[in-house]
């Protein structure tokens, strides 16, 4: 795994008021938007974007509040705001609709965007979609307490490298390097605050709000996008049981575990990751017209 080393150019774009950082790979295809968990940047999709731009526009974007894009002070980071921040992302880059690609608030993203602005969202690929279920790790339930929460997501080396060493299969992934990485985006101005908004937008301290989590589970049975998802066995943030619940529930839906794989499966298994979503890329991109 070679996480955290850039190797597209940073972008950036107005979306509202709003300068957004974003990458960009391919010519031919169709549009394929990759948005990546709270805490994280276009850096998470590294080892995917090259394979992927091969037959798709490939865009990965920095979610509102996090990376290189701005951090706007306020309620602006409710899941409503973030799906449509990433669905106005779409227009301002001249795109009408992408395959979103999502991991898990990114995942939990793509499906707000398929209920809420369905014509942007040609399909989903689910990789661990965050609030699918009730359960999630004590770690992030946690700062939902007062005073607790400022101190506990604070941005520090040590507890940013305890964290992701959860979040992988193999601790030994979370180097130098991309603990490093990670402070200092964490450490940007503006973005604890950010991550506590977002975070706290969506979580209790009995897992993730169950209103929210119910209302998604009713409606997914209206959306009509095909589904691809994909979840590590030993994933720790959350649970592969969360995955029967979109394969029951989603019409269109498909189910692909990786052994061997927490929290990031891009990461963790790219080669595995980049040929199951190409494949199904491949079965439900509109066909360019005059194709047989």
């Amino acid at each position: 795994m070679r996480p955290m080393k850039q190797q597209y150019e940073d972008r950036f774009v107005r979306v509202g008021d709003v300068r957004a950082r974003y990458w960009q790979s391919g010519e031919a295809g169709s549009a394929v938007l990759l948005l990546a968990g709270i805490g994280c940047s276009v850096l998470e999709w590294e080892n995917n974007i090259g394979a992927l731009a091969q037959r798709h526009r490939v865009y990965a974007l920095d979610m509102l509040g996090d990376g290189l894009t701005d951090k706007p002070t306020g309620d602006r980071y409710a899941l409503a705001d973030l799906a449509k921040f990433a669905c106005d992302f779409l227009q301002a880059v001249g795109e009408e609709r992408a395959h979103f690609v999502g991991n898990s608030l990114g995942g939990r993203l793509a499906l707000e965007c398929a209920r809420r602005d369905p014509g942007r969202v040609t399909s989903m690929t689910l990789v661990a979609p965050a609030g699918v279920g009730r359960q999630t790790h004590i770690m992030m339930r946690l700062p939902m307490l007062p005073f607790v929460g400022e101190m506990l997501t604070r941005p520090d080396r040590r507890g940013l490298a305890r964290l992701w060493r959860l979040a992988v299969y193999d601790p030994a992934l979370v180097t130098s390097e991309f603990v490093e990485t990670k402070f200092r985006l964490a450490s940007a101005p503006g973005a604890h605050a950010a991550f506590l908004k977002t975070l706290r937008g969506f979580v209790s301290i009995g897992g993730f709000a169950r209103d929210q989590m119910q209302s998604l589970q009713q409606d997914m049975r209206a959306m009509n996008q095909p589904a691809l998802v994909i979840w590590g066995k030993q994933d720790r943030f959350l649970p592969c049981s969360h995955a029967e619940i979109l394969r029951s529930r989603l019409p269109r839906s498909e189910l692909r575990l990786f052994d061997r794989c927490g929290h990031l499966p891009q990461i963790e298994q790219s080669q595995l990751f980049n040929e199951a979503v190409l494949g199904f890329l491949a079965r439900v991109s509109p066909h360019p017209p005059g194709a047989g």
